[in-house]
């Protein structure tokens, strides 16, 4: 049994959240907006970095393979860390993890600012990966701690907004400073508002210790690294070298082994490194499994759609940009609006609202053709990405509301996981091996004269079907998440001591 207790005597207070007082409304908020901030930081780096990629390799002379692997280095280092953050969590206390990881991957930012290599630059995103990594899940620790289950869809609303602006803001702000400064400044951007926000946190977020540490799990970490590690590089380099060469074969080999070993470890044991135990929970498992589907089908359907506007319709990148800005800019600025309506009625009836005119949206997408106005493409863009916030603050808020609050860090590090590592990977895997064989059997059905153009539309319009498929093969699984009434039911049961409230806890 893992306990909480909070520092609250009043001599104490600076200990407990800095300058200013739990108690305040304002409280709240400054805690929402600095972690938010936060979370916005790490995702506006990605896509910054991803900007600079190109300036980068000519100036470090680097090869395709090689640049590839700084973005794919970052992945899989972050992926690494969202498990570990249940453990972290429990030994170093939350704000001592999150404050740990914002320094490092600050630190790590500015190494990579001044990297004089292509080995140096790939050795500091590693770490800059390990800092970002435990960011996200931490963030949406602390928000749904601020904020009570009955308003945890605005939480996620927040989180959300965070997560989205960033690369909107990423994209701009990269271009703009590669090409009129240099592609260090990219790394620079996060440097100074991360500053800010580790000051802010050092202030605002509460001093929780937790008592009874649980041992190093050494043999569960081991083997969730190994198959993280080998899954996400074959997912990641199967597309490019091929699925049928033997070292993507071992890899997944390897990968599969370790899974099984460790389910067995963490089934078996007392103290298990990851609580797997959280999937009993109806609700929470359901959850996990729609958001992988979802993030295949909406990671996947963007890479499509950048590639249909640019190697189809020939779009520049500037053009293919103002196409997909309006629908970007809808899916953050939405965000908070589906967290209130979350709050305020039955989230499943928002999900199936929301993935039903995403799989209407997605489907109308076959029909896309090299007449199709730019107005009838960015429409169904804007109604795809609107559709997307109305999915993921309603479906996070109902799986974090299951949990105890004991539980809210391990399982928003597993709900990362199953995003970023799984839904975002194997989307992007999956799309672009479909649309390499569709492409093939189509000019083979046009032989003896294969036509470029006709074989490519027809590929993409396999492509989206399947993303269709997607959409609706999600949409049963709304049905297992537990009716709101019934959760809040069941929360006084499950609930433990709020992270906020002040009773008079024996001080430590």
């Amino acid at each position: 049994m893992v306990h909480v207790t909070t520092m609250t005597h009043p001599t104490r207070m600076a200990r407990l959240s800095g300058l200013l007082d739990p108690a305040r409304p304002t409280h709240k908020w400054c805690l929402a907006a600095t972690v938010s901030l936060s979370g916005f930081l790490v995702s506006m780096s990605q896509m910054a970095v991803q900007v600079a990629l190109p300036h980068l390799m000519a100036a470090l002379r680097l090869d395709l393979d090689h640049a590839q692997w700084m973005i794919t280095a970052y992945t899989i280092a972050g992926a690494l860390m969202v498990p570990a953050v249940g453990w972290l969590g429990q030994r170093l206390g939350n704000r001592r993890l999150y404050c740990l990881s914002l320094a490092l991957f600050l630190t790590a930012s500015t190494l990579c600012a001044v990297a004089w290599s292509g080995p140096a630059l790939m050795a500091f995103r590693i770490l800059q990966g390990l800092g970002g990594g435990a960011i996200v899940p931490m963030t949406m620790t602390f928000l749904s701690g601020v904020f009570p289950p009955e308003h945890r869809g605005r939480a996620m609303g927040l989180f959300g907004m965070g997560q989205t602006a960033g690369p909107i803001v990423g994209t701009v702000l990269g271009g703009y400073l590669t090409t009129y400064l240099s592609w260090r400044m990219v790394f620079c951007l996060s440097i100074a508002p991360g500053v800010l926000c580790l000051i802010m946190g050092g202030l605002v977020l509460p001093h929780l210790r937790e008592e009874g540490h649980t041992t190093f799990d050494g043999i569960g970490f081991l083997s969730l690294a190994i198959m993280l590690v080998s899954l996400l590089v074959a997912l990641s380099q199967g597309h490019r070298v091929g699925w049928h060469t033997p070292w993507i074969q071992r890899l997944f080999v390897v990968a599969g082994v370790a899974l099984v070993l460790f389910l067995a470890r963490e089934l078996s044991s007392a103290a298990p490194f990851v609580d797997l135990r959280l999937y009993t929970n109806r609700t929470f498992a359901a959850a996990s499994a729609l958001l992988v589907l979802f993030f295949m089908a909406f990671t996947g359907s963007t890479f499509l759609q950048v590639l249909l506007l640019q190697r189809l319709l020939h779009y520049t990148p500037a053009q293919a940009g103002l196409v997909l800005f309006p629908g970007s800019l809808a899916l953050a600025l939405s965000f908070p609006l589906a967290g209130r309506i979350a709050d305020h009625g039955d989230r499943r009836l928002l999900l199936l609202g929301a993935l039903s005119l995403l799989t209407l949206a997605s489907y109308l997408f076959t029909f896309v053709n090299l007449e199709r106005s730019v107005i009838w493409i960015g429409g169904l863009i804007l109604l795809r990405y609107s559709c997307g916030s109305f999915v993921y603050a309603p479906l996070m808020a109902s799986a974090l509301a299951q949990l105890a609050p004991a539980q809210v860090r391990m399982g928003s590090g597993l709900l990362t996981l199953m995003q970023q590592g799984l839904g975002n990977t194997l989307g992007l895997a999956l799309m672009t091996t479909v649309l390499q064989h569709r492409l093939l059997y189509h000019s083979s059905l046009l032989v003896p004269r294969p036509l470029e153009q006709p074989a490519a539309v027809a590929a993409y319009h396999d492509c989206f079907l399947l993303v269709t498929w997607l959409c609706l093969a999600s949409i049963p699984l709304v049905l297992l998440i537990q009716h709101p009434q019934r959760e809040t039911e069941e929360r006084g049961e499950r609930r433990g001591p709020r992270l906020w409230r002040r009773p008079t806890p024996e001080l430590r």
